[in-house]
This record gives C-alpha cells, structure tokens and sequence, in this order.
C-alpha cells in the first residue's frame, strides 16, 4: 500500500471535500481516503498495483477540482 496526498483548488465547502472523497474511494485499488477542505487536502491510501497516481489525480479533477500539488 502506498499513500499520496494531494492539494486541491476549487472546494468551497465541506460536501466539496465529501464529493471527492466518494469518488476516490469508488476507485479500483482505494482503500481509503480523508479528504479536508480546510487544509485543501486529500490523503488516499492505494494499491499501486491497482491505480497510479495520475489516475487519482484525473478522479479528483473530474468533478471540476484542481489538483496543484503532490507528495
């Protein structure tokens, strides 16, 4: 399992942060995610085998949210 946390633009409130959490977590290889939108975070623990980054990255922007860093 490997964990990646991504800052995001574009929440405005907290069922933001709820919306992308759903949708990362319908994610094949997701085991969990928290998602704050007052830290404009999401953390998401995966399966690398599963999914890569990039792919969580295009599941977070789908909705209209940006994703501007990684760790």
């Amino acid at each position: 399992m490997k964990t990646a946390t991504f800052t995001i633009e574009g929440m405005h409130c907290d069922g933001c942060a709820t919306t992308i959490k759903t949708v990362l977590e319908r994610e094949p290889g997701v085991q969990i995610a928290a998602v704050s939108f007052a830290e404009s975070q999401a953390r998401v623990l995966y399966d690398p085998q599963a999914t890569a980054e990039d792919r969580l990255v295009a599941t977070i922007e789908k909705p209209g949210f940006r994703v501007v860093g990684q760790q």
